[in-house]
């Protein structure tokens, strides 16, 4: 800067004009174009003069703001005695002078550099990050769902390992609760069945029970613990879970195979104690918090704010309506997305079991038959019961949703796809819509009322015959979750079940 400024006056001052310049002669310029100039000067005299008035309140205030706390002590004037700054201040005066004096060197040395091109330099840009692609892609892609799996979880491990390492320390721990002997022996049996699972992960369907045990005794913890609105909902997303896993294993080779190196499975035990290790410290961390929580205030405004007694379902259908609102979208699209995938899709079906004996072509007995439908119209009740009492009791759309979804698949399993399709209509896409279109629809009544959106009211009648309940504007929201989770889910597997059809057809 001090340079370019030595060379600016000196040229254009004391400097000969150039030739193209020579014809005119030199004048003073108008009176308007002064008047910046002569302003800036006023102004760069002022603060050199009477620097804490002009700019020590506009100083104080971008410090203040950028410190975020109290100022420290200083002062601002024209002489501050010899310091630092005044020998920094000279050095770059001194510099300067001298930069400009031997400028000739420098101005030689950069006409002989070559002239920059900015296409050139672009599209070599381009192409350094090509190339820098294509590495990426052929040492990190393998095109393996393991080893896309593995860098996700390698990611996972990583933000653990962070998140570990930052915390403070562990807080003052709280008074545990005492461990019964019920609960160790639950605890034994799902660890064992979540290690013989791992054992037995070539013996796909023993495995696959073994998970469904895993499950079963996580769904009695929660009623352990006093939560059945969990354990139902665990309970039946796991026969959901089962229901699918095994259609999905139909298409699978008969026989698995370790098809992992020695790498690979060094690389996975690695990231599965990683990730094991680091959410159980968290989990601990975070049981072990003496904070505040937020469970009283739901428990006091249950019945006043929301009209129910069931805690779990006023928090999911009012409280945090528009979380639940989100979350059967995104079951809505899911199912959509997976319903795109198997369209039009044709799988060969294994002639086998994996022990080479030929599958039977019995494939409905007449005792699953039978019994299905008998268990149809008791399951359905069953699903309007927990549907109706949910607000008060135990319950819910989203439960009543897989009871309905799995009494149906039952009837798929037991009947056949088109035996179904001949009194069902296999068409679930207006389902999922109407389930969604009605739990939105429930938040925008309340705001033509002028609430804001998904603000519930309930109120109770008086029947004859029936005496005094509640009706909930809940119900409705609650009715839309029911309806997107049957659809959903029967969209995801009569599909998956409509592949068996196909095979067997062909």
């Amino acid at each position: 800067s001090v340079a370019y400024s030595v060379r600016f006056v000196k040229d254009v001052f004391f400097g000969v004009a150039p030739p193209a310049l020579q014809a005119h002669a030199p004048h003073e310029p108008p009176r308007f174009m002064r008047v910046p100039v002569e302003l800036l000067v006023v102004l760069c005299l002022a603060v050199g003069v009477v620097p804490a008035l002009l700019v020590g309140p506009l100083l104080a205030a971008s410090a203040g703001a950028t410190l975020g706390g109290p100022l420290p002590e200083y002062s601002l004037a024209i002489w501050h005695g010899l310091n630092l700054p005044l020998a920094m201040s000279v050095v770059a005066l001194v510099g300067g002078v001298l930069l400009y004096r031997f400028r000739a060197p420098l101005f030689a040395m950069q006409r002989g550099w070559p002239r920059p091109h900015a296409p050139g330099v672009f599209e070599l840009a381009v192409q350094q990050l090509v190339r820098c692609a294509g590495w990426a892609m052929t040492h990190l892609d393998k095109r393996a769902l393991q080893n896309y799996m593995g860098w996700l979880m390698f990611a996972v491990a990583l933000i653990l390992v962070v998140a570990v390492l930052d915390l403070p320390g562990f807080p003052n721990m709280q008074a545990l609760t005492p461990v019964d002997g019920l609960s160790v022996l639950m605890t034994a049996v799902a660890v064992a069945a979540a290690v013989g699972a791992t054992l037995k992960r070539f013996t796909r369907l023993i495995a696959l029970m073994l998970i469904a045990v895993v499950g079963l005794v996580v769904s009695l913890a929660f009623l352990r613990l006093s939560a059945p609105d969990l354990a139902l909902t665990q309970l039946s997303v796991e026969v959901v879970a089962v229901l699918l896993l095994m259609l999905v294993m139909h298409y699978l080779p008969v026989k698995g195979t370790n098809v992992s190196g020695r790498w690979e499975l060094f690389r996975d035990r690695v990231l599965a104690w990683v990730i094991g290790s680091g959410v159980g410290v968290l989990s601990l961390y975070v049981m072990l918090q003496p904070g505040q929580t937020i469970s009283g205030f739901f428990i006091e405004n249950s019945v006043p704010g929301g009209g129910g007694s069931n805690v779990v379902n006023v928090i999911l259908v009012d409280f945090r309506g528009f979380d639940t609102l989100g979350e059967i979208t995104v079951l809505a699209i899911a199912a959509m997305g997976i319903y795109a995938l198997l369209k039009g899709l044709k799988l060969p079906q294994p002639d086998h079991d994996p022990a080479g004996r030929p599958w039977t072509r019995d494939r409905h007995p007449l005792v699953l038959t039978t019994i299905s439908r008998s268990l149809l119209p008791m399951a359905l009740l069953v699903a309007l019961y927990i549907l109706v009492r949910g607000h008060n009791l135990p319950g819910g759309g989203f439960i009543a949703g897989l009871v309905t979804a799995i009494a149906l698949t039952l009837q798929y399993v037991a009947h056949s796809v088109p035996w179904m399709h001949q009194r069902v209509p296999n068409n679930y896409h207006p389902l999922v819509a109407i389930g969604v279109l009605i739990a939105g629809l429930t938040g925008l009544a309340s705001m033509l009322l002028g609430y804001p959106f998904l603000t519930s009211t309930f109120s109770h009648v008086h029947w004859p015959l029936v005496g005094e309940f509640e009706l909930a504007s809940a119900m409705l929201f609650d009715i839309g979750v029911y309806l997107t989770v049957v659809g959903s889910v029967l969209l995801i597997l009569a599909n998956l079940g409509r592949l068996a059809e196909t095979g067997e057809a062909r």
